[in-house]
């Protein structure tokens, strides 16, 4: 009799572990929903969030990169290192 009153409290309590899970998943869900409104974006789910956040990751990449570049021009120009031209238009090198 001791073994089926264990299967039952196990059984109990992963039942209730499940519930706890589905009800945090709803509140995240919740959650989400609120700061998206309150954001007003057009963007609906985490992935399409993601996916809009690496596009702009790569822009920023490309853009940072053309930077560079023009200014590896103009020290090429000047004979002088890249970290002098940065230095020299009020900038600094951080890659973080």
């Amino acid at each position: 009799m001791a073994v089926c009153t264990d299967t039952v409290i196990m059984n109990s309590q992963s039942l209730k572990e499940g519930k706890d899970a589905e009800n945090d998943r709803n509140e995240l869900e919740t959650e989400f929903e609120t700061l998206l409104k309150q954001q007003n974006s057009s963007l609906t789910t985490p992935r399409e969030i993601i996916k809009q956040h690496i596009k702009q990751l790569k822009e920023y990449n490309e853009l940072r990169d053309t930077g560079l570049r023009l200014v590896q021009i103009v020290a090429d120009d000047k004979n002088c290192s890249l970290k002098e031209v940065v230095e020299e238009i009020g900038y600094a090198i951080k890659d973080e």
